[in-house]
C-alpha cells in the first residue's frame, strides 16, 4: 500500500464532497472527473476543493464496506 500526502484543505472539505465517494475504488483522476461532472468549478468553493485534491498525493479512494470510512490507496 502506497503512503497518502492529504493537502490540508483537501482533509477540512471532503466531508462536504464525501457524497461522491463510492465503495468501488476510483482513481483521483476519476474522483477529480465526478466533481467535475456533479459541481461547476466557477464557485469558489469548489474549485479550492479541487485543487487541494489535486495537491493530494493518493491513487484511489473508497467507502469502506460500512459507509464509515474513506480509504485510499486500498
Amino acid at each position: 500500500m502506497k503512503p497518502t500526502n492529504l493537502n490540508m484543505l483537501f482533509q477540512d472539505q471532503l466531508r462536504n464532497f464525501a457524497h461522491l465517494v463510492t465503495t468501488e475504488s476510483q482513481t483521483k483522476n476519476d474522483f477529480l472527473a465526478t466533481i467535475k461532472q456533479n459541481y461547476s468549478l466557477d464557485n469558489p468553493k469548489t474549485n479550492l476543493f479541487f485543487i487541494a485534491c489535486e495537491k493530494s498525493d493518493f491513487e484511489t479512494i473508497k467507502l469502506n464496506n460500512n459507509r464509515d470510512a474513506i480509504l485510499f490507496n486500498q
